[in-house]
């Protein structure tokens, strides 16, 4: 399983990256290998996970005023769609909070798992290939299906990422070893529902679930009038800021 990878990857998100001088900010869109990002030697790891050849590409927002000297955190967006589709005012929340927003497509709900999984975590060294990066705040989330996704990156590499915003959709871990228990303890999660989503009832008993388990830096947001849906701007700014606690 994907797992097996953790210790690899959490050194590959943690050690130096020589960064360039030249770099892109505001939105564009990046395609690359799983094999140009991780190269030869550990792609191969990969290989039953995800096609270490095909190209994937990650859409981008880069705050436009950039600078490594005061490096931004981190946002792995994952869609329940092929089509990205970026929440409506987002990006303007990721640039005034210093954060760069970052999500594969091709990676909806009927992708296999593992390969979801593997293209969010592709998001980080694939960023700090050229990026300076804040490892305090490196966060996830995802919409419905996606927010599925995403719960299961934030507590399999809960070492990695700091905190996880769950718009409609989450699940419990299946396991999670005395290690891994203490870095979700001490990391942040978001609850996010509105009081018409269909997966309301759901978001409220994963999120019981967490606080059954010891996990206290959890909120939960219900938003009135919301259906299934990603929050609008205000919303997620008031999220992120929760997030944000940890690493302040």
């Amino acid at each position: 399983m994907i797992f097996r990878l953790v210790t690899t990857f959490f050194l590959l998100v943690t050690q130096s990256f020589a960064q360039t001088s030249n770099v892109s900010t505001g939105s564009f869109e990046i395609t690359k290998t799983p094999l140009a990002i991780l190269g030869e030697e550990l792609a191969p790891t990969y290989a039953d996970l995800i096609d270490i050849n095909e190209e994937v590409i990650w859409e981008i927002h880069v705050p436009k005023d950039y600078d490594p000297n005061n490096p931004p955190g981190v946002m792995v967006y994952i869609s329940p769609q092929n089509i990205v589709n970026e929440p409506n005012g987002w990006l303007e929340v990721t640039e005034r909070k210093n954060l760069i927003w970052i999500a594969a497509q091709k990676s909806g709900n009927k992708v296999q798992v593992s390969k979801r999984i593997s293209m969010a975590m592709l998001a980080l060294p694939l960023l700090q290939s050229t990026y300076n990066i804040n490892t305090n705040r490196i966060y996830v989330s995802g919409f419905s299906g996606g927010g599925r996704i995403a719960s299961l990156v934030a507590t399999n590499l809960p070492h990695v990422f700091k905190g996880a915003l769950y718009n409609c959709g989450a699940n419990f871990w299946d396991t999670a070893n005395d290690e891994q228990l203490l870095h979700i303890k001490n990391n942040r999660f978001v609850f996010l529902t509105g009081s018409d989503d269909f997966n309301l009832d759901d978001t409220k008993r994963v999120y019981a679930k967490y606080k059954k388990a010891g996990v206290k830096n959890i909120k939960l947001m219900v938003i009135p009038r919301m259906g299934h849906s990603n929050p609008k701007r205000a919303k997620f700014s008031q999220a992120l800021e929760y997030l944000d606690d940890l690493a302040s």
